[in-house]
């Protein structure tokens, strides 16, 4: 009866390390997904997905409203490499020429000289004149 019994505890003691061993495999899909490096690249793919949306997307579905256009204030604004950056991804070579246009525009007649304190106002009037 004692071994009888001792048989059958150490075969049921075989299947338990049989069944433990076999759920504690090791997966491969489950390993890379776990991976530090799987993680990065994964990362990495998301930001380089968002930035070339974000830099090769087209124009919105307002940019030929009036508040769209009227990107700056100022004319230094109006001016700077980003304000044409802009201008140009939005209307080619003709949307930087109209906004040099606007920001040069001239605004009346003018005194024969002017001080460099009387340019700097009137090129920062934000076009209220």
């Amino acid at each position: 009866m004692d071994n009888r019994i001792l048989d059958d505890s150490f075969a049921a003691m075989d299947e338990t390390i049989r069944a433990k061993s076999a759920q504690n495999k090791p997966n491969i899909c489950k390993i890379i997904v776990q991976s530090k490096i799987t993680k990065l690249a994964a990362a990495a793919v998301i930001i380089l997905a968002i930035s070339f949306f974000i830099v090769h997307r087209g124009p919105g579905k307002h940019a030929d409203t009036p508040a769209a256009k009227k990107i700056t204030k100022s004319r230094i604004e109006m001016m700077t490499e980003l304000s044409l950056t802009v201008a140009y991804r939005k209307g080619g070579i003709e949307a930087v020429e109209e906004q040099c246009k606007q920001a040069f525009k001239p605004i009346g007649p003018r005194p024969r000289s002017l001080s460099v304190e009387q340019i700097l106002a009137e090129f920062n009037d934000n076009g209220k004149r």
